[in-house]
Protein backbone atom coordinates (compact mmCIF):
# COMPACT_ATOMS: atom_id res chain seq x y z
CA UNK A 1 0.00 0.00 0.00
CA UNK A 2 1.32 3.49 -1.08
CA UNK A 3 1.89 5.46 1.91
CA UNK A 4 -0.82 8.50 2.60
CA UNK A 5 -0.78 11.39 4.73
CA UNK A 6 -3.80 12.09 6.28
CA UNK A 7 -4.87 15.59 5.83
CA UNK A 8 -6.07 17.99 8.42
CA UNK A 9 -5.81 15.30 10.95
CA UNK A 10 -5.74 17.51 14.59
CA UNK A 11 -8.05 19.66 12.97
CA UNK A 12 -10.21 16.85 12.55
CA UNK A 13 -10.04 15.09 16.38
CA UNK A 14 -10.44 18.66 18.05
CA UNK A 15 -13.51 18.62 16.05
CA UNK A 16 -14.95 15.55 17.05
CA UNK A 17 -16.91 15.76 20.72
CA UNK A 18 -16.22 13.39 23.15
CA UNK A 19 -18.57 10.24 24.34
CA UNK A 20 -19.13 9.39 20.86
CA UNK A 21 -20.71 6.05 20.29
CA UNK A 22 -21.12 5.16 16.63
CA UNK A 23 -18.90 7.04 14.11
CA UNK A 24 -19.06 7.08 10.30
CA UNK A 25 -16.12 7.30 7.93
CA UNK A 26 -17.45 7.97 4.29
CA UNK A 27 -14.07 7.45 2.38
CA UNK A 28 -12.59 4.66 4.50
CA UNK A 29 -10.12 4.50 2.21
CA UNK A 30 -7.80 6.87 3.62
CA UNK A 31 -7.49 4.69 6.96
CA UNK A 32 -5.55 7.01 9.33
CA UNK A 33 -8.28 9.34 9.92
CA UNK A 34 -10.16 6.14 11.11
CA UNK A 35 -7.25 4.38 12.90
CA UNK A 36 -6.61 8.17 14.70
CA UNK A 37 -10.34 8.23 15.93
CA UNK A 38 -10.45 4.83 17.52
CA UNK A 39 -7.12 5.35 19.54
CA UNK A 40 -8.60 8.40 20.41
CA UNK A 41 -12.25 8.31 21.38
CA UNK A 42 -12.59 4.19 23.10
CA UNK A 43 -16.37 5.33 23.81
CA UNK A 44 -16.50 4.64 20.27
CA UNK A 45 -18.77 1.04 19.73
CA UNK A 46 -18.99 0.87 15.74
CA UNK A 47 -17.19 2.74 12.70
CA UNK A 48 -18.91 2.73 9.78
CA UNK A 49 -16.06 2.86 7.15
CA UNK A 50 -17.61 3.21 3.35
CA UNK A 51 -15.06 2.87 -0.25
CA UNK A 52 -16.37 2.11 -3.34
CA UNK A 53 -13.16 0.44 -4.31
CA UNK A 54 -12.71 -3.11 -3.44
CA UNK A 55 -8.93 -3.33 -3.48
CA UNK A 56 -8.08 -0.52 -1.05
CA UNK A 57 -10.90 -1.52 1.18
CA UNK A 58 -9.60 -5.52 1.33
CA UNK A 59 -5.68 -3.50 2.12
CA UNK A 60 -7.62 -1.67 4.80
CA UNK A 61 -8.68 -4.36 6.17
CA UNK A 62 -5.53 -6.07 6.73
CA UNK A 63 -4.66 -2.52 8.22
CA UNK A 64 -6.91 -2.02 10.58
CA UNK A 65 -7.56 -5.87 11.67
CA UNK A 66 -6.39 -5.05 15.49
CA UNK A 67 -9.92 -2.64 15.19
CA UNK A 68 -11.83 -4.70 13.71
CA UNK A 69 -14.46 -5.51 16.31
CA UNK A 70 -15.30 -1.73 16.20
CA UNK A 71 -15.36 -1.51 12.74
CA UNK A 72 -17.93 -1.71 9.80
CA UNK A 73 -16.15 -2.13 6.06
CA UNK A 74 -18.50 -1.35 3.76
CA UNK A 75 -17.70 -1.86 0.23
CA UNK A 76 -20.14 0.84 -1.16
CA UNK A 77 -20.66 4.56 -2.02
CA UNK A 78 -21.65 6.96 1.11
CA UNK A 79 -24.42 7.74 -0.58
CA UNK A 80 -26.02 4.28 0.84
CA UNK A 81 -25.63 5.30 4.53
CA UNK A 82 -29.06 5.13 5.76
CA UNK A 83 -29.19 1.30 4.92
CA UNK A 84 -26.37 0.41 6.26
CA UNK A 85 -27.01 1.88 9.40
CA UNK A 86 -30.29 0.39 9.88
CA UNK A 87 -32.35 3.03 11.83
CA UNK A 88 -29.28 4.29 13.72
CA UNK A 89 -27.86 7.84 13.93
CA UNK A 90 -24.69 9.04 13.69
CA UNK A 91 -22.45 10.90 16.25
CA UNK A 92 -20.05 11.97 13.91
CA UNK A 93 -19.84 11.60 10.06
CA UNK A 94 -16.70 12.51 8.56
CA UNK A 95 -16.00 12.87 4.50
CA UNK A 96 -12.55 13.28 3.21
CA UNK A 97 -12.78 14.28 -0.44
CA UNK A 98 -9.04 13.92 -1.24
CA UNK A 99 -8.67 11.29 -3.85
CA UNK A 100 -6.59 8.42 -2.47
CA UNK A 101 -3.28 8.53 -3.89
CA UNK A 102 -2.64 5.03 -4.72
CA UNK A 103 -5.57 5.34 -7.84
CA UNK A 104 -3.00 8.02 -9.18
CA UNK A 105 0.09 5.90 -9.00
CA UNK A 106 -1.66 2.80 -10.22
CA UNK A 107 -0.84 3.27 -13.72
CA UNK A 108 -2.97 0.79 -15.25
CA UNK A 109 -6.36 2.66 -13.82
CA UNK A 110 -5.99 5.89 -15.88
CA UNK A 111 -6.12 8.63 -13.63
CA UNK A 112 -2.90 10.11 -14.06
CA UNK A 113 -1.73 11.85 -17.48
CA UNK A 114 1.63 11.19 -16.24
CA UNK A 115 1.27 6.84 -17.31
CA UNK A 116 0.10 5.80 -20.17
CA UNK A 117 -2.56 3.38 -19.45
CA UNK A 118 -5.98 2.51 -20.92
CA UNK A 119 -8.97 5.74 -20.02
CA UNK A 120 -10.48 4.43 -17.04
CA UNK A 121 -10.72 6.57 -14.07
CA UNK A 122 -13.64 4.54 -12.08
CA UNK A 123 -13.01 3.87 -8.43
CA UNK A 124 -14.91 1.17 -8.66
CA UNK A 125 -13.54 -0.25 -11.62
CA UNK A 126 -16.00 -3.07 -12.35
CA UNK A 127 -19.39 -0.89 -12.32
CA UNK A 128 -20.50 2.16 -14.01
CA UNK A 129 -19.17 4.48 -17.47
CA UNK A 130 -15.04 4.41 -17.72
CA UNK A 131 -13.46 7.93 -19.06
CA UNK A 132 -13.42 5.80 -22.27
CA UNK A 133 -16.63 5.56 -22.81
CA UNK A 134 -17.80 9.39 -21.61
CA UNK A 135 -14.72 10.48 -23.85
CA UNK A 136 -15.98 8.18 -27.14
CA UNK A 137 -19.55 8.53 -26.26
CA UNK A 138 -20.54 11.66 -24.97
CA UNK A 139 -22.12 14.29 -27.24
CA UNK A 140 -20.54 17.44 -27.71
CA UNK A 141 -22.68 19.41 -25.44
CA UNK A 142 -22.43 17.04 -22.68
CA UNK A 143 -18.60 17.12 -22.78
CA UNK A 144 -18.72 20.98 -22.99
CA UNK A 145 -20.90 20.85 -19.86
CA UNK A 146 -18.34 18.87 -17.88
CA UNK A 147 -15.62 21.25 -18.97
CA UNK A 148 -17.49 24.18 -18.12
CA UNK A 149 -19.01 22.80 -14.66
CA UNK A 150 -16.04 20.98 -13.59
CA UNK A 151 -13.33 22.35 -15.17
CA UNK A 152 -14.26 25.61 -14.54
CA UNK A 153 -13.06 26.63 -18.52
CA UNK A 154 -14.67 29.30 -20.31
CA UNK A 155 -17.59 27.95 -22.74
CA UNK A 156 -15.75 28.69 -25.99
CA UNK A 157 -12.43 27.35 -24.83
CA UNK A 158 -14.95 24.59 -23.68
CA UNK A 159 -16.80 24.40 -26.79
CA UNK A 160 -13.14 24.02 -28.64
CA UNK A 161 -11.91 20.99 -26.58
CA UNK A 162 -15.22 19.27 -27.24
CA UNK A 163 -15.26 20.14 -30.79
CA UNK A 164 -11.61 18.51 -31.09
CA UNK A 165 -12.51 15.36 -29.20
CA UNK A 166 -15.76 14.81 -31.41
CA UNK A 167 -13.70 15.16 -34.67
CA UNK A 168 -10.41 13.22 -33.60
CA UNK A 169 -13.17 9.89 -32.41
CA UNK A 170 -14.61 9.88 -35.78
CA UNK A 171 -10.98 8.73 -37.07
CA UNK A 172 -9.93 6.65 -34.00
CA UNK A 173 -11.41 6.15 -30.84
CA UNK A 174 -9.05 8.09 -27.96
CA UNK A 175 -8.20 5.11 -25.82
CA UNK A 176 -5.28 5.88 -23.75
CA UNK A 177 -4.07 8.85 -21.24
CA UNK A 178 -1.38 9.80 -23.78
CA UNK A 179 -3.92 10.00 -26.86
CA UNK A 180 -5.71 12.56 -24.39
CA UNK A 181 -2.83 14.32 -23.07
CA UNK A 182 -1.75 14.66 -26.58
CA UNK A 183 -4.77 15.99 -27.80
CA UNK A 184 -5.19 18.91 -25.18
CA UNK A 185 -2.02 19.44 -26.70
CA UNK A 186 -3.16 20.36 -29.73
CA UNK A 187 -5.67 22.64 -28.57
CA UNK A 188 -2.95 24.44 -26.20
CA UNK A 189 -3.31 23.25 -22.79
CA UNK A 190 -0.14 22.58 -20.75
CA UNK A 191 0.19 20.29 -18.04
CA UNK A 192 -2.10 21.91 -15.32
CA UNK A 193 -4.65 23.13 -17.81
CA UNK A 194 -4.46 19.20 -18.75
CA UNK A 195 -4.52 17.70 -15.12
CA UNK A 196 -8.00 20.02 -14.51
CA UNK A 197 -9.49 18.78 -17.41
CA UNK A 198 -8.22 15.10 -16.58
CA UNK A 199 -9.37 15.60 -13.34
CA UNK A 200 -13.04 16.88 -14.40
CA UNK A 201 -13.57 13.94 -16.50
CA UNK A 202 -12.87 11.87 -13.16
CA UNK A 203 -15.29 13.79 -11.58
CA UNK A 204 -17.81 12.87 -14.29
CA UNK A 205 -16.67 9.18 -14.02
CA UNK A 206 -17.32 8.74 -10.89
CA UNK A 207 -20.40 11.09 -10.22
CA UNK A 208 -18.37 12.96 -7.57
CA UNK A 209 -20.34 15.93 -7.18
CA UNK A 210 -23.60 13.99 -8.19
CA UNK A 211 -23.01 11.78 -5.25
CA UNK A 212 -21.79 14.71 -2.84
CA UNK A 213 -24.79 16.40 -3.22
CA UNK A 214 -27.06 13.60 -2.24
CA UNK A 215 -25.22 12.46 0.88
CA UNK A 216 -25.61 16.34 1.86
CA UNK A 217 -29.69 16.13 1.18
CA UNK A 218 -29.57 12.05 3.63
CA UNK A 219 -27.07 14.57 6.20
CA UNK A 220 -30.37 15.54 8.32
CA UNK A 221 -31.17 12.58 8.95
CA UNK A 222 -28.22 10.45 9.69
CA UNK A 223 -26.73 12.73 12.68
CA UNK A 224 -27.99 12.38 16.32
CA UNK A 225 -28.79 15.56 17.70
CA UNK A 226 -26.16 17.58 18.81
CA UNK A 227 -23.29 15.77 17.23
CA UNK A 228 -21.35 16.83 14.04
CA UNK A 229 -20.52 16.27 10.25
CA UNK A 230 -16.96 17.72 9.31
CA UNK A 231 -15.72 17.59 5.71
CA UNK A 232 -12.38 18.20 3.92
CA UNK A 233 -12.90 19.84 0.36
CA UNK A 234 -9.38 20.12 -1.67
CA UNK A 235 -11.78 21.37 -5.13
CA UNK A 236 -13.44 24.63 -5.22
CA UNK A 237 -16.83 23.01 -7.08
CA UNK A 238 -17.07 21.19 -3.65
CA UNK A 239 -16.15 23.72 -0.98
CA UNK A 240 -18.84 25.98 -2.87
CA UNK A 241 -21.49 22.96 -3.07
CA UNK A 242 -20.74 22.34 1.46
CA UNK A 243 -20.15 25.94 2.48
CA UNK A 244 -23.73 26.95 0.83
CA UNK A 245 -25.44 24.08 1.91
CA UNK A 246 -23.88 24.48 5.34
CA UNK A 247 -24.94 28.09 5.29
CA UNK A 248 -28.47 26.99 4.26
CA UNK A 249 -28.78 24.20 7.18
CA UNK A 250 -27.71 26.67 9.48
CA UNK A 251 -30.85 28.56 8.54
CA UNK A 252 -32.91 26.10 9.31
CA UNK A 253 -32.07 26.54 13.01
CA UNK A 254 -31.88 22.90 13.33
CA UNK A 255 -28.16 23.29 12.88
CA UNK A 256 -25.23 25.47 13.58
CA UNK A 257 -21.48 26.04 12.21
CA UNK A 258 -19.02 25.19 14.27
CA UNK A 259 -16.60 27.26 12.53
CA UNK A 260 -17.65 31.01 10.73
CA UNK A 261 -15.59 29.82 8.03
CA UNK A 262 -13.31 26.94 6.39
CA UNK A 263 -10.37 26.04 8.30
CA UNK A 264 -7.71 25.74 5.74
CA UNK A 265 -4.48 23.20 6.37
CA UNK A 266 -1.78 25.01 8.60
CA UNK A 267 1.52 25.90 7.01
CA UNK A 268 3.82 23.43 8.42
CA UNK A 269 1.32 20.95 7.23
CA UNK A 270 1.39 22.34 3.69
CA UNK A 271 5.05 22.09 3.85
CA UNK A 272 5.29 18.61 4.79
CA UNK A 273 2.61 17.38 2.21
CA UNK A 274 1.77 19.63 -1.14
CA UNK A 275 -1.37 17.69 -1.50
CA UNK A 276 -3.01 19.48 1.88
CA UNK A 277 -2.46 23.09 0.49
CA UNK A 278 -5.57 23.42 -0.89
CA UNK A 279 -7.19 21.55 1.12
CA UNK A 280 -10.56 23.43 3.54
CA UNK A 281 -12.28 21.74 6.11
CA UNK A 282 -16.06 22.54 7.51
CA UNK A 283 -17.91 21.25 10.52
CA UNK A 284 -21.65 21.75 10.84
CA UNK A 285 -23.58 20.73 14.15
CA UNK A 286 -27.07 19.19 14.68
CA UNK A 287 -28.94 20.94 17.50
CA UNK A 288 -30.79 19.02 19.57
CA UNK A 289 -34.46 20.48 19.61
CA UNK A 290 -37.28 19.32 22.41
CA UNK A 291 -40.29 18.44 21.07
Amino acid sequence: MINHFPVMLNEVLESIPINCKIVVDWTLGHWWHSRAILEKFPSIKKLFGFDLDPNILEETKNRLKDLEDKIEFIWSSYVDIPKFLWGQKADFVLLDLWVNMEHFKDWERGFSLNYNSKLDMRFDNKNGKSAYDIINDYSEQELIRIFVDYAEFSIPKAQEIARIMVRERKNKKIETTFELKNLLNQVGLGQKASTVIFQAIRIETNKEIDNLKLMLDQLPNVLSDWWRCGIITFHSLEDRIVKNYFKDLSKSGLFELVYKKAIPANYQEVLKNRASRSAKYRVIEKIFIKD
